[in-house]
């Protein structure tokens, strides 16, 4: 006697593939928070010398001044920057991720979250969009620009304190 459903898969594999996808998942929500905490601390740091700059301008040289503020001020661009989410721009709609399905009505969302949890292999493609469209769009954007934030306000700080000595030595 033939079937035409095919053979369970065993309980093992399964269980193997879904824990690597929720702690990859929930690595990248984990690399998520820390790049937001990264860039309250950027903002938090450069407001801190902007303001400082700022109420000490008349003691300070122009140059010295201008490279400070205008360093602190690029910092906290990029930071909020990185802060601010994306839009949702991609023709899939992702079920995991509220912005991508808030134009669905209740029912429509409920209808293909119960499409895609009652087959296997739709569940898995959702997780694995997911977790890509975080790491490639989202992550790496908010990286990039903590990274463009820390460079600047290095670079204005090396800037700045390099052209206070030189012109204290002048």
């Amino acid at each position: 006697m033939t079937t035409d459903t095919p053979p369970e898969e065993p309980l093992l594999p399964r269980l193997l593939a879904t824990n690597a996808l929720h702690a990859n998942l929930e690595k990248h929500m984990t690399l998520n928070k820390m790049a937001d905490s990264k860039a309250a601390m950027i903002m938090t740091a450069a407001s801190i010398i902007i303001t400082i700059t700022l109420t000490q301008y008349d003691k300070l040289e122009l140059i010295t001044t201008l490279l400070l503020a205008i360093s602190g001020l690029l910092a906290v661009v990029f930071s909020i920057l990185a802060i601010i989410p994306p839009l949702h721009v991609t023709d899939h709609t992702n079920l995991f991720y509220f912005r991508s399905y808030s134009e669905l009505s209740e029912a429509e969302f409920v209808s293909q979250f119960k499409t895609v949890i009652a087959d296997r292999d739709k569940l898995y493609d959702a997780f694995l969009h997911e977790i890509y469209y975080l790491g490639k769009h989202r992550l790496t954007r908010k990286y990039a620009l903590i990274r463009n934030g820390l460079w600047t306000l290095l670079i204005g700080l090396l800037a700045a304190t390099t052209s206070a000595v030189l012109l204290r030595l002048l």
